[in-house]
């Protein structure tokens, strides 16, 4: 079996005849005697081989590692497992014993009494060097097919917390998982673990097997004590921003452990990470694959980048203390929620950071997967528009799935309450920091804490920072970061470096994010007790069913009286929906179909609900910007240059409403933070002011 993520169009592409470019030695018959078929059994599925038809049971590839019946294969093969067999090339099947797993990198070791021949390794591959994959694909027992190396040191497929990947275009399909890449010697390159596939899940040439060398470092920690141990830097990171990616690619501390690894070594906040252990940095990402190869008691060069000047560091890792018993392997292979550890590689933050992962759960209502967050013994919070109208709400934990209670509130915001029994009795209560002055001068970096759909987990994802608190005379204002959010965050966390909750997650994208502050949990908390609670929390919760219902039935319909309809029950039921995000989803689907009067009324609203919303504000620039409106446009693009924003399309339409809408000035101070961020653009952006075109009829 093949992990099929990120789902893909199928690629066309034509052979062109330079055949001998690939043609290179046969791989001899021998080399599939270090390959294995792998068949776990997992509940309630048939076991493969012994007679079950290809592809109607879970199976899986493995490779000869070590002597001594050392097999490598990938976790999520035998993840789910109650017993594992392995199938050899002459056909014997043998029971397999899991010597160790490590969930982080998806590597798995078992043994079988049989001694295997184990694989020379090859050194590091070239690009566009031959690359073939050997695997039990569909369940039809050993296979070969050849392509080449495409990339190296791929950190960021997003399969893997712990990622170093070899991409190759050579096939792999399901069961492929645990097989071996080779070079055209049949020396091992790397062992299968995740392609890119299309809906079918069929291979379209994007495939990813385990570098050799985390492949070795995790088999040593399995075979020698069942888990893995990482080491820790005790550092936050985070991209740089844009302007400095202008100059410098790396990845920023945003955060240091007092007394971790990091600070001893003299490193600062600030600094960019630029190589680590001989290996460049791009990204945070890179930095957990280059600590990922790094052991525990050993020394990792680092040069980091500070005030103009690079600066070589050492990081030097203590040894690890000497433990015992399962329960000893378990707190070091998960994380250790007690402990001061920080920069896991499943969350490379501080501990207090990574300990709220503890305090938020996925959650199931109306929303069909979103987050929650405790506040309380049996008390949660997520947003209103993730229950709705509904009345329950399914609470997914440790222990299993539990019945939550939607507790009505007259509080008017996107935030419900939802009382759950049998949560767990030592987990982390978030007490909201309803106090908190959200001071842009002294922002630190924040994190939002959720449901990550893919991974089937809750991650804490990576820091963002305060770009505008919530507008002074907004009722119902926000808090507005670059904290990353994603599908399935919304209601989770948004906390501080020290682990303090500091709002609520609502969502966003492209950079702009929001959250609802801390302080609105007292008002919904408060209004719990009010007479109009139950009509407050139902009317609002119908209207928000029936506007998404109105938004639904829309899609898909094609021009005529029938979608007229359709677009006029969308704009009179979203109007009422008191919610900025329905305001600004249904704007956007009454623009694209032409009703632009209606869809500037829809922006207006969720601007009047939200002042300081970047997000708002561009939606309805947008659509003034279409209705040829570009005086009425000034006041907001002014908005946004007061607000310091540096994004893109706001300094766009700040150029084009100071052109056209007489604010020369305007168009100036636009181009000066354009020509700064984004020195290419500013090229486009001065002809077009010097240029200036006749202004559009509206």
């Amino acid at each position: 079996m093949i992990r099929a993520c990120l789902i893909a169009s199928l690629l066309a592409w034509t052979v062109l005849g330079h055949s001998e470019r690939v043609r290179a030695a046969d791989l001899p018959d021998s080399i599939l005697t270090s390959v294995v078929s792998v068949l776990p059994v997992w509940p309630g599925k048939p076991q493969g081989g012994a007679g079950t038809p290809a592809g109607a049971a879970p199976e899986g590839s493995g490779i000869a590692i070590r002597p001594g019946g050392l097999i490598a294969t990938a976790y999520h093969v035998i993840e789910p497992a109650e017993r594992v067999d392995v199938r050899l090339y002459d056909g014997r099947i043998l029971p397999a014993k899991v010597v160790g797993q490590d969930r982080l990198s998806d590597i798995a070791l078992l043994k079988v009494d049989e001694n295997l021949t184990v694989f020379d390794h090859a050194p590091k591959p070239a690009l566009a060097s031959r690359a073939c994959v050997i695997s039990n694909a569909y369940g039809l027992d050993l296979s070969v097919t050849c392509g080449v190396v495409s990339a190296r040191n791929v950190s960021n497929a997003g399969f893997n917390a712990v990622e170093d990947f070899i991409q190759t275009d050579a096939a792999a399909n399901p069961g492929s998982s645990g097989g071996a890449l080779v070079d055209e010697g049949g020396r091992l390159i790397g062992m299968v673990s995740a392609i890119f596939a299309s809906r079918g899940e069929t291979n379209i040439g994007v495939n990813f097997a385990v570098s050799t060398s985390l492949l070795d470092r995790v088999v040593d920690d399995l075979h020698a004590k069942g888990h893995v141990s990482y080491v820790s830097a005790g550092w936050g990171l985070e991209m740089p921003t844009r302007q400095d990616l202008a100059i410098r690619a790396g990845a920023r501390v945003a955060s240091l452990a007092k007394g971790g690894t990091a600070q001893k070594s003299g490193v600062q906040t600030g600094d960019l990470i630029v190589s680590l252990a001989g290996r460049d940095i791009r990204k945070p990402r890179d930095v957990v694959s280059a600590l990922a190869l790094v052991r525990q008691g050993e020394a990792a060069e680092l040069l980091v980048h500070r005030d103009g000047v690079m600066k070589s560091l050492t990081l030097t890792f203590a040894q690890e203390k000497a433990q015992a018993g399962t329960a000893a392997a378990k707190a070091l292979t998960e994380f250790d929620e007690a402990s001061s550890a920080i920069g896991t590689p499943d969350c490379p933050y501080a501990a207090a950071v990574c300990l709220t992962r503890q305090a938020v759960f996925p959650v199931e209502s109306y929303d069909p997967l979103a987050s929650a967050v405790r506040i309380g013994p049996d008390l949660l919070v997520t947003n209103r528009h993730v229950v709705a109208d509904r009345t329950q709400a399914v609470v997914f934990t440790p222990g299993g799935p539990l019945k939550g209670k939607v507790i009505p509130s007259s509080y008017r915001g996107d935030l419900a309450l939802i009382q759950v029994a049998g949560l767990p009795d030592t987990g982390l209560i978030l007490t909201p920091d309803i106090e908190s002055p959200f001071d842009l001068a002294a922002s630190e970096p924040l994190h939002a804490v959720g449901a990550d759909l893919d991974q089937r987990q809750i991650r804490v994802f990576p820091p963002g920072h305060l770009t505008l608190p919530p507008a002074a005379d907004a009722d119902l204002g926000r808090l507005h970061v670059t904290s990353y959010m994603q599908p399935g965050v919304s209601g989770g966390a948004l906390i501080d470096g020290a682990g303090d909750l500091v709002g609520i997650a609502v969502g966003g994208g492209e950079g702009r994010y929001e959250a609802l502050p801390a302080r609105d949990i007292a008002d919904l908390l408060n209004g719990r007790s009010d007479l109009d609670a139950e009509a407050v929390q139902g009317g609002l919760g119908r209207s928000l069913v029936l506007c998404q219902d109105a938004m639904d039935s829309v899609e898909g319909q094609q021009v005529g009286e029938e979608a007229i309809q359709l677009l006029q029950r969308v704009f009179k039921t979203c109007s009422l929906a008191k919610n900025q995000g329905h305001y600004l989803n249904a704007g956007r689907i009454l623009g694209t179909t032409g009703r632009i009067a209606d869809a500037i009324t829809l922006h207006e609203l969720a601007v009047d609900q939200v002042p300081n919303s970047v997000n708002a504000r561009l939606s309805l620039l947008t659509s003034l910007q279409i209705a040829g409106r570009y005086e009425d446009m000034v006041p907001h693009v002014r908005f946004l240059l007061d607000a310091q924003t540096s994004d893109l399309q706001g300094l766009r339409l700040a150029i084009q409403s100071g052109t056209l809408g007489g604010e020369a000035e305007l168009a100036e101070r636009a181009y000066k933070l354009m020509e700064k961020a984004y020195p290419r653009e500013a090229e486009a952006a001065r002809r077009f002011i010097d240029n200036s075109p006749l202004r559009p009829k509206q």
